[in-house]
């Protein structure tokens, strides 16, 4: 049972307090099952909360890292300093015409099935990607010739000094696999802008049909593709190009079906997990050339380990 620590209210709450959790345990969060505990964790459930949250962790010093339901993340089994907040409460769905908005914890699965229950299409191709809608949209989560940027309105976010901005649709907002939204800009609602339709039943079967392409056996454990595509060539290509690292030491492994997808076996730690992309990142940078980068969020030591592994690389390169 986690530790309860450092409960406040404000006026402008609603609801009631905040509560930090500590020692709370990524595991527990995380679709691969796997990582240490967070020295303190929240889960604020509207912007006011965040913002309370944000002027606590201002006040003690705490370094902050920001994560929404946890599906795409890889934490060390050592764990993780600081506050880790997670905006997977942050709810709601409102629609008025072809607008649809949703709270950053919505997941993006289930927006898509409520956008085509009123008639709304134009995310069917996203259909089966883990994760909320306001982690599709930090990594523009791309499937099938489709991005999540083609439906993408305006964006709401939250800065770590507290202020909250408004970021709408501009060419250079999104590039392949990535956006204009910082690790430091924490996304408070999103704005998709949608086609009515009255095809409904075929906009859900061509949904279902790709739910299916991202099907994930069972007694595997899964988080979304590793590695962010390349504008002319895709990071499943350049690693079954390199050739697929099988270490007995290791209970995980790419899968030969979605290769830029590894598939844990039970047991596996998140030191395995980050080892095997370490060395799958490695052996396509000798083979190829090319230096891969995560779409998953690494946290705490992992991403500092991976800039320590980008430098390199570049000091190889020049």
């Amino acid at each position: 049972m986690q530790n309860l620590v450092y409960h406040f209210s404000m006026q402008s709450m609603k609801g009631g307090g905040i509560t930090l959790a500590e020692d709370f345990s990524i595991k527990e969060i995380s679709l691969f099952r796997a990582g240490g505990n967070a020295e303190f964790y929240a889960e604020p459930r509207t912007t006011d909360e965040l913002l309370s949250v944000l002027h606590l962790a201002s006040e003690r010093g705490l370094h902050i890292e920001v994560i929404g339901a946890g599906s795409h993340i890889l934490a060390p089994e050592s764990g993780i300093s600081g506050l880790l907040i997670s905006t997977r409460s942050m709810k709601g769905i409102t629609i008025r015409g072809d607008l649809l908005t949703a709270g950053p914890g919505e997941m993006l699965d289930g927006i898509i099935n409520i956008a085509i229950d009123h008639n709304l299409i134009g995310l069917e191709e996203l259909g089966g990607i883990p994760g909320t809608i306001a982690g599709a949209l930090s990594i523009n989560a791309s499937a099938n010739n489709r991005s999540i940027s083609n439906a993408f309105f305006y964006a709401d976010y939250v800065t770590t000094d507290g202020r909250i901005h408004r970021r709408t649709f501009y060419p250079d907002t999104f590039s392949l696999q990535d956006s204009a939204f910082s690790e430091d800009e924490i996304i408070v609602n999103v704005a998709l802008r949608l086609k009515h339709s009255k095809a409904t039943a075929e906009a859900r079967l061509r949904k279902e049909k790709f739910v299916e392409l991202m099907f994930i056996p069972p007694c595997r454990r899964c988080a979304g593709e590793v590695f962010r595509d390349l504008a002319d060539m895709k990071a499943a290509d350049l690693i079954r190009q390199a050739g697929f690292i099988r270490d007995p030491g290791i209970r995980a492994e790419f899968s030969d079906y979605q290769s830029n997808c590894i598939f844990t076996y039970e047991g596996c730690t998140s030191d395995e997990i980050f080892s095997l992309i370490l060395k799958t990142a490695e052996r396509v940078y000798e083979e190829t050339g090319i230096m891969l980068e995560p779409s998953i969020t690494l946290l705490g030591s992992f991403r500092e380990r991976w800039k320590e592994l980008s430098q390199q690389s570049h000091l190889r390169k020049a």
